[in-house]
């Protein structure tokens, strides 16, 4: 009896561990139970529960071969410098507004980008984080360029 419970515990972790190697993609759906980014402006405050892109790996597969995000969800790039280097939409089905975010917590302007679309959207100025919700969140909150981001006391530190 005491193999058997050895061996099923064994085959559980290996699950978990491992997954089944058939999905390409983030298993998690961002805003189930993530911490708060808020944004604020002009007497309006909204918050998003968000999921961390802090390793290039993460940066890099994103948002990608999710069906559905939660409406107060998203996701934070977190980079470890100022950079510049646009978004594209390959392999990301979910319509959505990017908003590039500078070291001081500011958005510095709102992009709209349409699923599958592999044209790079380049912001004018450099940022340190990019926040990406469903698209219209940013519209519907009444919030936009300008606004304060105010992150959460656990932001992981950003890798290469």
């Amino acid at each position: 009896m005491r193999r058997l419970l050895a061996g099923l515990l064994f085959t559980a972790f290996l699950g978990v561990a491992c997954g089944d190697g058939g999905d390409t993609g983030p298993t998690t759906t961002p805003g189930a139970a993530g911490p708060l980014v808020t944004i604020s402006q002009s007497g309006r405050e909204a918050r998003v529960r968000v999921e961390f892109a802090a390793t290039l790996a993460d940066r890099q597969t994103g948002l990608m071969f999710r069906k559905e995000m939660d409406e107060d969800a998203g996701m934070l790039f977190i980079f470890p410098r100022d950079s510049q280097v646009g978004f594209w939409m390959k392999n990301t089905e979910i319509p959505l507004d990017i908003a590039y975010i500078s070291a001081e917590g500011i958005v510095m302007e709102v992009r709209q980008a349409m699923p599958f679309d592999e044209t790079a959207l380049v912001p004018g100025r450099p940022y340190r984080y990019v926040l990406e919700v469903n698209q219209g969140w940013f519209e519907r909150h009444g919030l936009g360029a300008g606004a304060a981001v105010t992150l959460p006391a656990n932001v992981p530190t950003a890798t290469e």
